[in-house]
């Protein structure tokens, strides 16, 4: 007797977790689209993978765009599904994929927020003395310094830093180990904070950054923390944590036009992810472009 669709469903996630090693916040995307997904067969009494076709799927991707679900939103559905679908066909689940004639609406490049360098000097020039401004420029120097996503900040542990060699050890996307510089502000601000972490931390508390409570900093705290900041040195934007790992990518590429180094920076597994700052950096080669090239004028 074949599998319900509810318990291929089910076998995906343990997959995704505990085979593919797909990030925490992957893994709730992937299970909140499903399960929608899900939802909507059940509604056309559907409950055998053998009897979805590419007009189930075709239709719940418009029935979205319907509900004037944003295209990118869409897009990352479609994508859950693809992949569930694929993973079924490698499974030898089902015969044909029909998840491959689908099509959802394009997506238009969404170039990423890049600061500029004298709004990230603005910005880390934090000079409040007390623990919680201690423990945010430290953050914030280091997130720049180091092109870190905010899962991996929030991560870090007391000896994930050498503070000799100036070297960080990352765990990315993937449980992947990844072993960055760290700048001399950066390092600097962690010396700072680690002498008053000391007074602060819980015991058999391991984690770099702490809250007021001794224990972890949550991924929610940064975001606050960041957007107290921007407000309190007067830019006029709000930033998410993503912005300083943004800008640290294009202020590398713009000063050394070296993309292969750039990726590895940044823990990329395919380089069109990492190409997305040539776009960013337009600008900026232009006007090299105009000053330099010989047959410019």
């Amino acid at each position: 007797m074949s599998k319900e669709l509810k318990d291929l469903i089910k076998d995906f996630n343990h997959y995704i977790k505990y085979e593919k090693r797909y990030s925490k916040d992957t893994i709730i995307n992937y299970t909140i689209d499903l399960d929608q997904f899900h939802g909507n067969l059940r509604e056309q009494d559907i409950i055998h993978i053998k009897q979805i076709g590419v007009k189930h799927i075709q239709d719940y991707i418009t029935l979205l765009h319907k509900t004037g679900l944003n295209p990118a939103s869409i897009y990352r559905k479609k994508s859950t599904i693809s992949s569930f679908f694929s993973y079924l066909f490698k499974k030898k689940y089902i015969h044909n994929n029909p998840s491959k004639k689908i099509l959802s609406p394009k997506l238009k490049p969404k170039l990423p927020v890049v600061m500029s360098i004298k709004e990230i000097e603005k910005l880390c020039d934090i000079r409040e003395s007390s623990p919680q401004a201690v423990r945010d420029k430290a953050i914030i120097e280091l997130m720049y310094s180091s092109a870190l996503r905010l899962s991996e900040t929030t991560a870090l542990n007391e000896n994930s830093i050498d503070l000799n060699s100036k070297i960080i050890t990352v765990i990315g996307k993937g449980d992947k180990t990844r072993y960055l510089p760290v700048g001399k502000h950066a390092i600097n601000a962690i010396k700072g904070w680690l002498i008053i972490r000391k007074d602060l931390i819980n015991k058999d508390e391991t984690a770099l950054f702490i809250n007021k409570f001794g224990t972890r900093l949550s991924n929610r705290s940064i975001q606050q923390r960041l957007s107290f900041w921007c407000k309190q040195k007067g830019l006029s934007f709000q930033i998410n944590p993503h912005v300083l790992r943004h800008s640290c990518a294009t202020h590398l590429l713009e000063s050394s036009g070296d993309i292969r180094a750039v990726q590895e920076f940044l823990g990329h597994q395919d380089i069109s992810t990492t190409q997305i700052y040539t776009s960013v950096n337009f600008d900026y080669i232009k006007s090299v472009y105009d000053k330099t090239h010989p047959r410019a004028k």
